[in-house]
């Protein structure tokens, strides 16, 4: 399996983390949360292996151009827009998460609005690139920050204020029927390799993801919201952990590096997230914004030969994204976030529909 894929469920997988999907689990605590993760992780893993394989009958093809070939116009173009708000969605739901995250931990005195203008300033040059580029980008920040992100997670682990006493008492809840709310939350982690539908043209197949994919997606997967969910706890307590807003930062600003530069973990794990969520929205809007331009292209829509249709959608991006920043709440982001989360069965059901549908037509 290209390595980008690997990448692109990385990305999804580490910004979700400290972002929505948490807060949703640790309010599940008590409802069936741990049998919804195991679920999840099977889900996940089949759903991720079947779009990688379907996507590998159309090389070089974005979904997009896979559906305008192989099906009609009433079809295409309905399935197209829905993507391209889901897609949209997604990355506006990171993008007020971690502006929220950004005005309560780092800079408190600056307003919503201004830090929502210079989150959407720094992306839009980023969202305008070509795919090949985001590729490469996404490679780059990736590179960087994962090391710094396995040592913190090493220190989180190895600290001695992670009592395993607390993890213990969480998993004794292992029995209790899952939850719908946490099942689709945790499944959502696995959705980064979704972006295919637009990268499919720079990834190289060799072959069929098999049980190797299979078995790494597992563990990673595993591992993903094994951390998410009981570290937390291990650092803040079984009972009161649904009470917290952003579980994964105050856990963090309970570990110290003693001898090190920066003592308090918290500002180095905020800002390292924050740079591996800028390319998850990135990757967001970006693929958001391609399927959008295979939707509309107002070709009279032009200045100096060059067309302004990209232009356009990327200034509405930031308007929306602005004004749906300043006026949610942290319980409104939550509720859209479930909102959205569960929605996930509709998504891959008209994904792996269609590419199903395309691939008939393909072999007739």
């Amino acid at each position: 399996m290209s390595r980008y894929l690997y990448y692109l469920i990385i990305v999804t997988m580490v910004t979700n983390i400290i972002a929505s999907v948490p807060r949703i689990l640790m309010s599940e605590s008590k409802n069936g949360v741990i049998l919804s993760m195991i679920i999840a992780v099977i889900v996940g893993v089949f759903l991720t292996i079947t779009v990688i394989n379907l996507f590998r009958h159309f090389p070089s093809m974005t979904f997009p151009e896979i559906l305008k070939k192989y099906t009609s116009k009433w079809f295409y173009y309905p399935v197209l827009f829905y993507f391209a708000i889901s897609w949209y969605a997604a990355g506006l739901i990171t993008l007020a998460t971690y502006v929220m995250l950004f005005n309560t931990f780092l800079s408190y005195e600056t307003s919503i609005t201004v830090t929502t203008l210079a989150f959407i300033l720094i992306i839009s040059f980023g969202v305008l690139m070509k795919e090949k580029s985001v590729l490469y980008t996404m490679e780059l920040v990736l590179v960087l920050f994962i090391p710094v992100i396995f040592f913190l997670l090493i220190k989180v682990y190895s600290d001695p204020k992670l009592d395993w006493d607390f993890v213990k008492v969480a998993i004794t809840h292992i029995n209790e029927l899952p939850s719908y709310n946490a099942y689709s939350a945790s499944t959502y982690i696995f959705i980064g390799a979704a972006n295919i539908i637009i990268f499919n043209k720079y990834i190289k197949f060799t072959k069929r993801a098999g049980f190797k994919e299979i078995v790494i997606l597992s563990l990673t997967g595993i591992f993903t919201l094994f951390t998410t969910y009981f570290i937390p706890i291990g650092f803040n307590g079984f009972e009161q952990i649904e009470n917290f807003t952003f579980p994964w930062v105050t856990t963090s600003d309970a570990v110290r590096m003693k001898f090190g530069i920066i003592e308090r973990v918290i500002f180095i794990f905020i800002i390292v997230f924050l740079g591996v969520a800028f390319i998850s929205l990135l990757l967001n809007w970006h693929v958001s914004l391609k399927i959008f331009e295979s939707i509309f292209l107002f070709k009279k829509l032009k200045w100096k030969e060059r067309n302004l249709t990209s232009y356009l959608f990327v200034f509405l991006f930031g308007i929306i994204g602005i004004a749906v920043t300043k006026e949610i709440s942290e319980y409104q982001l939550t509720k859209l976030s479930t909102f959205f989360y569960n929605l996930l069965p509709i998504f891959y059901i008209i994904l792996i529909g269609s590419l199903l549908i395309a691939k008939r037509r393909l072999k007739s």
